[in-house]
């Protein structure tokens, strides 16, 4: 899934980008899985579908929404976005 391979990277090699994919996910689950709500938000920072495939760790999955995750994932994420933008 989209967020195994975002993990899998997080783990391998975080970089700024992931500050953009955090805040384009949450920008995701706010619109209720509205992929284009994801995809164009990454495009708004320069980050392409072709970019997140060619991370060391590539990210090749798109986002699912699940709704019954959709508050705690916003809260989870929210601060780990915190945590991103300290460490980045």
């Amino acid at each position: 899934t989209f967020m195994e391979e975002w993990h899998q990277k997080l783990h391998n090699n975080s970089t700024p980008d992931d500050i953009t994919i955090c805040e384009a996910y949450l920008r995701f689950l706010e619109s209720n899985g509205d992929k284009g709500v994801f995809y164009g938000y990454l495009e708004s920072k320069g980050i392409t579908r072709k970019r997140l495939q060619t991370y060391e760790r590539p990210i090749l999955q798109e986002p699912v929404f699940f709704p019954s995750v959709k508050n705690g994932l916003i809260n989870e994420l929210s601060h780990y976005l915190q945590t991103l933008k300290r460490v980045h």
